[in-house]
């Protein structure tokens, strides 16, 4: 005979469910945009080719990088340099006039390896350049209307070249990009109100910290995104990617490298530690932790909508923490 089931259990039942719908909706009346996973699958096949400076793959990926942003709505261009060979930062640009911009970046290069041509780097480069234009595309209705020329605040997109060391003995020639954007000032660094660079993004058991004490919030708010969307129930099922912990001491070298030593404040979103790929045949993308992915794409982009958003005042990053309660809707 069947045990009936207590009249508290289906009242808790129901009333959880009715919560979990609640939060849903109000998620999406608050965040009216979709991740097209569709879209960001071709983008990130496209990418995945390699594409070291001076090879067919790599002038293939700048072109298509240009075309995407173009086609999106930003304000292209082409920053040529010549740093022993030939490089090309490729950047994209929305309200232009603004006073201030959120900047975004990843490299799109890839790195020679001793071991022959088949590397298409997927963790590094691949997956975050993919996951800036998936960004730009989920929110293309916004970008296209409430946001477009307020002059309070615009949004930076930067493919950086020349990343990699070319010499496969000597590592030190690398971040040639980045320097370069910073040394002529490709943006005004004094209207760049923060440089968040992206990398090594999609191995399993990947896990996030804060490195810079004064965009700890910032760094907090991306934990706390990942906590609402898990609740909303907008998340693949995967371990927690972004801890409130500080690991100040243990900063990977990047692009924000450049941006930092100019007293911009920097945001580095990149792995605790390298994945296990890393400069191998294996960065691929079989080997693609697909939920970090898709749930790295949710975070990032109701991160970038939230503080545009919420975006009226500068804000001021000091050396203790960042104001991020400045970013309040009027």
């Amino acid at each position: 005979m069947a045990t009936k089931l207590p009249t508290k259990f289906w009242i808790y039942l129901i009333l959880g469910i009715s919560v979990f719908l609640l939060i849903r909706s109000y998620w999406r009346h608050t965040h009216p945009f979709y991740q097209d996973e569709a879209y960001f699958k071709k983008t990130l096949n496209t990418l995945l080719r390699p594409r070291s400076p001076g090879t067919p793959g790599h002038s293939y990926v700048r072109e298509f990088l240009l075309l995407e942003l173009k086609h999106l709505g930003f304000v292209t261009s082409r920053r040529e340099f010549i740093d022993t060979i030939a490089y090309t930062n490729v950047v994209g640009v929305m309200n232009a006039e603004a006073k201030r911009f959120l900047l975004a970046s990843c490299h799109y290069d890839s790195k020679v390896l001793p071991t022959g041509d088949n590397y298409v780097s997927a963790t590094d480069g691949g997956v975050p350049c993919a996951m800036l234009l998936n960004m730009a595309k989920s929110l293309e209705p916004y970008l296209r209307n409430d946001f477009l020329d307020r002059p309070d605040i615009g949004l930076v997109l930067v493919f950086f070249d020349g990343h990699e060391s070319m010499d496969i003995e000597d590592e030190t020639n690398s971040l040639n990009g980045s320097r370069r954007f910073t040394d002529v000032e490709t943006i005004p660094l004094n209207s760049i109100e923060v440089a968040i660079a992206i990398n090594l993004i999609g191995a399993p058991d990947a896990i996030y910290m804060a490195h810079y004490e004064n965009t700890y919030k910032l760094h907090e708010r991306l934990a706390d995104i990942e906590e609402e969307l898990r609740s909303a129930g907008q998340l693949s099922k995967c371990h927690k990617l972004f801890h409130k912990l500080k690991d100040y001491n243990a900063d990977i070298e990047d692009d924000h490298y450049s941006f930092f030593a100019e007293s911009v404040p920097v945001l580095h979103l990149i792995p605790h530690t390298f994945p296990a790929v890393s400069h191998t045949e294996k960065d691929n993308l079989k080997n693609l932790h697909w939920p970090t992915v898709q749930n790295m794409n949710a975070i990032f982009t109701t991160f970038v909508y939230d503080y545009l958003k919420k975006h009226v005042h500068p804000i001021s990053f000091g050396e203790e923490s960042a104001e991020y309660e400045s970013l309040q809707i009027p």
